[in-house]
């Protein structure tokens, strides 16, 4: 599927890509949460993550690529939906995004242009101007859209996410060690 918006120089800008961040309420949720009581007085979050954008995530790291997660919130579901995909990076609990930016850029050694970020509200607009490709979800603000080089035509939660990752394999020439696995 087509990205919605690309900047002339999105894909010079994805080739250069090796690690790709993202937010989580909004871009690998539709941004419900679903709040459960346990029967005991305690209520519990439940967050829905789209299969697909998972699977997005599984071909990034195939490829030798890296993925993590800055979010605002705090849930066990995050924690072990990253855990269950193998993302390396998982920040959460984190208003000041920018800040836990600068600290994985230093922990990882790279530079802005290495590093991709996806997403969809105004707490991502400092992060977004700051990396070397910033994608927006279908559903993001309008000013977070206006400040990416990517705005997929999928909704965050519902394949925003497999759509971006698409474009950077893609873009690095990467897509076609994905397909040889399935059409053996």
């Amino acid at each position: 599927m087509p990205p919605a918006f690309h900047t002339p120089d999105a894909e010079a800008r994805a080739r250069r890509v090796v690690l790709i961040l993202m937010d989580v309420d909004g871009v690998l949720t539709d941004g419900r949460i679903l709040l459960v009581p346990d029967g005991r007085g305690a209520m519990h979050e439940v967050k829905m993550f789209d299969v697909q954008d998972g699977v997005g995530i599984s071909f990034l790291h195939r490829v030798g690529l890296r993925s993590g997660i800055i979010t605002g919130r705090t849930s066990e579901s995050v924690a072990a939906r990253a855990r269950e995909l193998g993302m390396e990076i998982l920040e959460q609990g984190i208003w000041n995004k920018l800040e836990a930016y600068e600290k994985i850029r230093a922990a990882t050694q790279l530079q802005d242009d290495q590093i991709a970020f996806i997403g969809d509200d105004l707490q991502d607009l400092p992060v977004l101007r700051r990396v070397g490709f910033a994608v927006g979800v279908a559903n993001a603000r309008p000013e977070v859209k206006e400040a990416c080089h990517l705005v997929t035509e999928r909704e965050g939660g519902r394949g925003g996410v497999r759509e971006a990752v698409e474009f950077i394999l893609r873009a690095q020439g990467k897509w076609e060690q994905i397909l040889e696995r399935y059409w053996k």
